[in-house]
């Protein structure tokens, strides 16, 4: 009865590394299977991840644009408004309306380069000019954003939803 119980429990110990054993090997192919699915998520969410930001890039870009734009437009209307100004200086200041000319025709200018050059190229632009004329930008971008206040409350307000909706419309 001894060697039959000592027979079982070899049987029992064999079996059991027999059991370890596959569990082992089942769990090291189940590794290696989660690996093999993170690589492959990995590259598809990396792949994601460039499409969107190549998404979000072109709209930034054609957001940009579409400022930039604006801009130009802007200055332009100030160089057409400095251009009426020398003129309404012309019969009494003529060396005024001169200088004041001058002016219209550089901010004509600066509206072309806004107009034709990428928004990159601009900043950049932007940037060089601050380093080299620092008080110079300070004054300009003073004066840039009185003339945009001016600009932003002669802007009629849209009308809201509230008002459009009580008119029927």
């Amino acid at each position: 009865m001894s060697d039959t119980y000592t027979q079982g429990k070899t049987d029992l110990a064999d079996k059991a590394k027999e059991v370890f054993r596959d569990v082992k090997a089942k769990a090291s192919g189940l590794t290696d299977d989660v690996s093999r699915l993170a690589k492959d998520n990995a590259a598809q969410l990396g792949e994601a991840a460039r499409d969107f930001a190549g998404n979000a890039k072109e709209k930034i870009e054609t957001a940009a644009g579409q400022r930039k734009s604006l801009g130009a437009d802007y200055v332009g209307s100030l160089a057409q408004a400095t251009g009426q100004a020398a003129q309404a200086f012309e019969n009494d200041l003529p060396q005024a309306a001169r200088f004041i000319r001058q002016a219209s025709e550089q901010i004509q200018g600066v509206a072309d380069t806004i107009r034709e050059r990428e928004v990159r190229e601009l900043v950049g632009d932007v940037q060089d000019f601050a380093r080299q004329q620092p008080t110079l930008f300070f004054g300009g971008a003073v004066i840039l954003g009185f003339a945009a206040l001016r600009f932003l409350k002669s802007v009629p307000p849209k009308p809201s939803m509230e008002f459009n909706e009580g008119r029927g419309g």
